[in-house]
């Protein structure tokens, strides 16, 4: 699976890299991954897998390219 985060949820990515690539031998829910990461669930506003809008409790599988926004990204 591909993180790829935007806006200032960068912040809370390891490394505060803005894409991560991970392994997920099975299905996961989304808002597991990201608890995992320790990346606040509150402060996501968007979530997008393979380009299609989803919800946090979406299953991601390995093969998924993930994106996720905040709600404010400043400017």
């Amino acid at each position: 699976m591909i993180l790829r985060a935007g806006g200032y949820l960068t912040y809370y990515m390891p490394g505060r890299k803005k894409a991560l690539r991970m392994r997920l031998p099975a299905a996961r829910p989304l808002a597991e991954i990201l608890t995992d990461l320790q990346i606040p669930l509150a402060e996501v506003d968007l979530v997008a897998v393979n380009r299609v809008l989803a919800d946090l409790d979406v299953l991601v599988q390995d093969e998924d390219e993930v994106t996720i926004y905040s709600s404010v990204n400043g400017g």
